[in-house]
């Protein structure tokens, strides 16, 4: 169910997965940002001027990952591995304008952040190693 994933696995267009149902989909989303903010939920200090990829490098290492297909698989998955791991949903929500990918969002459900109930594309169960 979950799954580590490498670095070729998103940044290697021939290790590139393109199946909504892989993880790796959704993590060649994220933008440097992005990156940083799971930086900083794992306590892994980047140099400021990190490349993309070497910021997904440092932090894959912390991580376990798998997607939700709704809210209810995220609600059960949380309620059975939150007393054990933290966790850290990234829902993924089309714009009103672009709907050819969805921008990260981040969903730490144990300070009771929502998850959301429109134009969600897709949800990425973040769950430390």
């Amino acid at each position: 169910m979950f799954q580590s994933i490498q670095t070729d696995e998103i940044f290697d267009l021939r290790k590139a997965q393109v199946s909504e149902d892989h993880p790796a989909y959704w993590l060649a989303q994220l933008r440097k940002a992005d990156w940083q903010y799971l930086s900083k939920f794992v306590n892994v200090k980047l140099p400021v001027k990190a490349k993309k990829q070497a910021m997904a490098e440092a932090v894959l290492q912390h991580f376990e990952f798998t997607t939700c297909d709704g809210r209810r698989e995220v609600w059960q998955l949380w309620t059975h591995t939150r007393k054990v791991h933290r966790t850290l949903i990234i829902q993924f929500r089309y714009s009103e304008t672009d709907w050819s990918r969805g921008l990260p969002e981040f969903v730490d459900l144990d300070k009771n952040e929502p998850l959301g109930f429109v134009n969600i594309a897709g949800r990425l169960f973040c769950r430390v190693k």
